[in-house]
C-alpha cells in the first residue's frame, strides 16, 4: 500500500470516528479528535517483524560480447573467390573460412609450394642416409633441415594468405565480405565468436569501487532473458579519460539466448543477508539521535531506537535495535508517540512476498 493510499485510508477511519461521535442522538458532546484517539487509540497498521533476504545492487548498461571473440583480417589484396560458411555456423579454430585466388601475384602460390616439396624431399633423403651413416655429415643434415623448415613456413604463410582461417572456434558472428568481392590488405573479413559465455565491461565510479570485488554474483538483463554472472576483475587504478575504474564480467550463455554485441542491464550484487530484518524508509523516523521505529505492545506504541545499515531503494537493512517478532508500526507512524494508545486496524501478514 503506497503513502498516499495509506493516508487515505487513516483519514477516512478517523472521519468515520468523528461522525460518529458526531452522530449520537442522546444529547452527547461531540468529541474532538484528539478525544476520540485518546479514548479508542489511535489507529494504525502492523507487520510482524520476521527475517528476509536482504541484498544489495549496483546496476550499469553496457555492451556484451563473446569471451573469446576474434576478427580476421586480408593479408593481400584481391577478389574472394569463395566464402565456405555462412553467418551462424560453428567453425573450429583453423579451419578455413574464404579463400583468395591462387594466382595472386603477391603470393607466389606454386613457387612456394614447388619449394617446400622439393626441400621436403630433399630433407628426408638426406635423413635416411644420415640416419643409415652412409657418409652424410651433421652440418649436410642441418642445412638440409634449415632449409625444410624455412621453406615449409613460407608454404604456410602463402595458404594462410590465400585461405583465411578461422583465429579461434566458436560461431561466425559477422561476415564483412561475399564471395567477388574486392578487398585490400588490412581489412576486415569476418569475427568468429564464442558466445556460450559473454563478456562484458563497466565502469564503476570511486565511491563504488569499494564495495565491488571479484567473485561477487551478477546478472544481465535483455529483451526478457537472464543470464547469470560473476565479477572477474576489479581494476585497481582509475582511468584517467573515464574518471572511473573498469570492473569485468563474464555470463553464462549456453543456450545462446543473448547475441554477441548486444546492450544489456547489468546488476552486481555487492551484498546480500538472507536473515536479515528489513524497513521500508517510510516505516522509520532520523532525529539527531539517530534513526528510530515504533512497535505495538499491549495496545500502546513504543518507540526503539534503530541502527540502519545497507540501503537498496527504499528498503534499509537493521542492524540493531529490532529482533524477530516484533510488532513494528507500518502505517500511521507520524501521528504516535511513545505511549500512545493505538487500534490496530491491518496487519501485513506476507511481508517477504512484497
Amino acid at each position: 500500500m503506497n503513502t498516499k493510499r495509506s493516508q487515505l485510508l487513516i483519514s477516512a477511519l478517523l472521519f468515520s470516528a468523528i461522525l460518529a461521535g458526531c452522530s449520537r442522538g442522546d444529547g452527547e458532546t461531540t468529541r474532538s479528535i484528539e478525544e476520540i484517539q485518546s479514548q479508542e487509540g489511535i489507529p494504525v497498521r502492523v507487520r510482524e517483524l520476521k527475517p528476509e533476504t536482504f541484498s544489495a545492487s549496483l546496476g550499469y548498461t553496457s555492451s556484451l560480447t563473446g569471451a573469446v571473440e576474434s576478427t580476421a583480417s586480408a593479408l593481400i589484396g584481391d577478389v574472394i573467390e569463395k566464402v565456405l560458411v555462412s553467418v551462424g555456423d560453428y567453425v573450429k579454430k583453423d579451419q578455413v573460412v574464404l579463400t583468395f585466388p591462387a594466382d595472386n601475384a603477391s603470393l607466389n602460390y606454386e613457387q612456394a609450394r614447388i619449394n617446400y616439396e622439393n626441400a621436403k624431399t630433399s630433407f628426408e633423403r638426406i635423413s635416411r642416409l644420415y640416419t643409415a651413416e652412409q657418409g652424410i655429415s651433421r652440418q649436410d643434415y642441418d642445412n638440409a633441415r634449415t632449409q625444410y623448415e624455412i621453406a615449409r613456413a613460407n608454404w604456410d604463410t602463402v595458404r594462410k594468405m590465400k585461405d583465411v582461417r578461422a583465429p579461434v572456434s566458436g560461431y561466425l558472428t559477422r561476415l564483412n565480405v561475399q564471395e567477388s568481392d574486392n578487398v585490400n590488405p588490412g581489412d576486415t573479413l569476418f569475427t568468429v565468436s564464442n558466445h556460450t559465455r559473454l563478456k562484458s565491461t563497466v565502469w564503476v565510479t570511486d565511491r563504488e569501487i569499494g564495495r565491488v570485488s571479484v567473485g561477487q554474483k551478477a546478472s544481465a538483463e535483455w529483451r526478457g532473458h537472464s543470464l547469470p554472472g560473476r565479477v572477474i576483475q576489479v581494476d585497481m587504478a582509475m582511468d584517467q579519460e573515464r574518471k572511473a575504474f573498469a570492473v569485468k564480467l563474464e555470463f553464462d550463455n549456453s543456450d545462446l539466448n543473448v547475441p554477441s554485441g548486444i546492450t544489456a542491464d547489468i546488476g552486481i550484487e555487492v551484498y546480500s543477508n538472507s536473515s536479515s530484518l528489513i524497513v521500508d524508509m517510510g516505516e522509520f523516523i532520523e532525529s539527531a539521535e539517530g534513526p528510530y521505529v515504533f512497535l505495538a505492545e499491549n495496545g500502546v506504541s513504543k518507540r526503539r531506537g534503530i541502527e540502519t545499515g545497507q540501503q537498496e531503494g527504499l528498503k534499509f537493512e537493521v542492524l540493531s535495535g529490532l529482533t524477530p517478532g516484533d510488532t513494528l508500526i507500518t502505517e500511521g507512524v507520524n501521528l504516535v508517540s511513545d505511549g500512545s494508545k493505538i487500534r490496530i486496524i491491518a496487519t501485513d501478514d506476507n511481508v517477504a512476498q512484497r
